[in-house]
């Protein structure tokens, strides 16, 4: 199948300053005042944390589940790379980005979470770590994997519009150039290996929890399972937010290379979902999904969300309906993100009659920093070449900048609800 998106454009036809856009940076905003009330008093005072459960959302949410939102670019990096499937790389800068943010916000939000922010400089310790520490390796990938590997895919974008906007600077920007170009094998490398390996740990870590965790979660499996999970969520997201972005900001919808994602998709969720019972009827645990309790409740809840998203993607005449995609993309992501959060909190019991419910200060400042992550990604589209387009919307840009150093907001617009599968 050919590539019908050829170019990605900037949204250059849609104003900056918007009412979300507002809301958003009051939220944003309200989260690091919040993280700074919360660096002054503590953790006790800003967060629902107790003696049962030493870790709170920030760390279970942030890491357990923006990782999984992350893994875009890991999972279709694989699907266009190694399983040549080649009409996904025109997507690939939309999961580089949103793999960018979400590490990172992820990372910005376990540092929140250390009770002893000025113990910090211990990291510079390689000799005083915990080398049998799963969470030593999560720290060490995830920091490697957000700012070396993601961080240089993010770098073209930001190369082409440097290059576009100073002519004067082009000479630096083909010498950079050159530089990618040689070290790329290395970095598609580290993006393939790192991910695999701290998605594996988190698994992995809750392997020692034992017990303590609900056997509908806890398997031999589970660092397996993770990857796993992170792959189909990675897809989902990747999916909705093209989807999204179509619609609110009018763009143009490639038909064929959604439907493919979502094909992809439907054999991740559905081959795992199959493995997961698979699992739990040869370990006979397959009964505690029938017991009266809240696991069980949890249990059904991503099964029946992930067994929704397997039709939806898995039917043909639901690909050619963006709407219907949108639900299945949108269904697969919040199941997804309920497996990768539930083994670690709601699932998971430390001592009997342990609860933690998070405070109104956590979770707003997990909110700031989500809006925050949104908020930059919705700036960073608009300025530079993100989003897939089709040729002639790249050739409207292009004359509108022709018009003006900077492209103004009253461009020709694609009529809404116009999907195109091409030129």
């Amino acid at each position: 199948m050919n590539n019908t998106w050829q170019r990605d454009v900037p949204v250059f036809n849609v104003p900056m300053w918007t009412r979300p856009f507002k809301v958003l940076c009051g939220l944003a905003g309200l989260g690091l005042i919040l993280v700074a009330y919360r660096e002054v008093v503590g953790l006790g005072p800003a967060s629902g944390m107790n003696d049962a459960y030493a870790w709170g959302i920030w760390k279970t949410f942030n890491t357990m589940v923006l990782t999984g939102l992350g893994s875009g670019a890991f999972a279709i990096g694989i699907a266009a790379w190694l399983f040549r499937r080649n009409q996904l790389h025109v997507v690939m800068r939309t999961a580089l980005l949103t793999s960018f943010l979400a590490y990172v916000f992820g990372l910005a939000m376990l540092g929140v979470d250390v009770g002893r922010p000025w113990n910090f400089y211990w990291i510079l310790a390689p000799w005083h770590w915990n080398l049998h520490s799963p969470l030593l390796e999560v720290a060490v990938c995830m920091s490697i994997y957000a700012t070396i590997p993601l961080f240089l895919e993010n770098i073209p974008p930001a190369l082409e519009y440097v290059y576009g906007q100073w002519p004067n600077l082009r000479p630096m920007v083909k010498q950079v150039e050159k530089y990618f170009v040689k070290a790329f094998p290395w970095i598609v490398s580290l993006a393939y290996v790192l991910p695999a390996m701290h998605q594996s740990s988190l698994g992995a870590l809750m392997l020692l929890g034992g017990n303590r965790v609900s056997p509908l979660w806890q398997t031999p499996f589970l660092p397996l399972l993770y990857v796993w999970a992170a792959a189909f969520l990675g897809f989902a997201f990747v999916s909705a937010t093209l989807l999204f972005c179509g619609v609110m900001w009018k763009r143009p919808l490639d038909i064929d290379i959604l439907g493919e994602m979502s094909r992809i998709n439907s054999w991740l969720i559905g081959t795992w979902l199959v493995f997961r019972i698979a699992d739990l009827s040869i370990r006979g645990q397959i009964v505690a999904a029938f017991r009266p309790n809240v696991d069980a409740v949890l249990f059904w809840a991503e099964m029946a969300l992930l067994a929704a998203a397997f039709w939806f993607q898995r039917n043909p005449a639901v690909r050619r309906s963006p709407r219907k995609m949108f639900y299945g993309a949108l269904l697969a992501t919040v199941g997804g993100m309920l497996y990768r959060f539930d083994p670690t909190t709601t699932a998971f019991q430390p001592k009997a009659n342990a609860l933690y419910f998070p405070s109104v200060i956590e979770i707003l400042i997990s909110v700031g920093f989500m809006s925050l992550g949104i908020l930059i990604f919705i700036f960073l589209a608009k300025v530079l070449a993100i989003l897939p387009a089709p040729n002639k919307l790249w050739h409207e840009m292009e004359a509108e900048r022709s018009k003006s150093p900077r492209p103004k907001p009253h461009a020709v617009r694609p009529r809404v609800g116009e999907y195109v599968a091409g030129d």
